[in-house]
């Protein structure tokens, strides 16, 4: 993990200016693609767990310190996926190179599918049921789609940063 800290960080900083000042102003039927959740869990398909939770954390926590959501939910969502993700990739499920090559992206798809209901069943414990409620199936959809599309990509760039582009060992 200490060689792969200082890449995860910029390339999860980067993820987090992207999601910010881009993904989160583009909407399409309310729908808010959220990068911040597919990158924890395409650098948990790699196995990684340590990287894994450490980009969930960050990537969430510097989400929830800009966005007008309550503070955390980002974190715990971005944490479940990560952690699911690397247990997949430990077992060899999300491997891009062991794996059928629509393994990655129907997992990334399911992510994308769960994360957001996921999200809302939290913000209304967190006693912020309006949240996304009104377009909860837009947001779903819209994060399966395009997880699904991106999560190839991005995995063999988590791939890249965290085992420095060798195989696992």
């Amino acid at each position: 993990m200490s060689r792969a800290v200082i890449p995860l960080t910029v390339v999860t900083l980067f993820v987090v200016a992207i999601q910010l000042q881009l993904l989160s102003t583009l909407r399409a039927a309310g729908a808010v693609v959220m990068l911040v959740w597919l990158w924890p869990f395409v650098v948990g398909l790699t196995g990684a767990l340590v990287p894994a939770l450490w980009v969930a954390a960050l990537s969430g926590l510097f989400f929830d310190t800009r966005s007008t959501t309550p503070f955390g939910l980002t974190i715990i969502v971005a944490l479940a996926l990560a952690w699911f993700a690397a247990r997949l990739g430990r077992e060899g499920v999300g491997d891009l190179d062991s794996a059928a090559w629509w393994v990655p992206p129907m997992l990334a798809g399911l992510a994308g599918l769960l994360a957001p209901a996921g999200y809302v069943a939290l913000a209304t414990v967190a006693q912020d049921p309006g949240l996304w409620r009104d377009h909860l199936l837009a947001s779903m959809v819209a994060n399966a789609i395009v997880f699904a599309i991106v999560a190839r990509p991005l995995a063999r760039l988590a791939r890249r940063l965290t085992l420095g582009g060798r195989g696992r060992s």
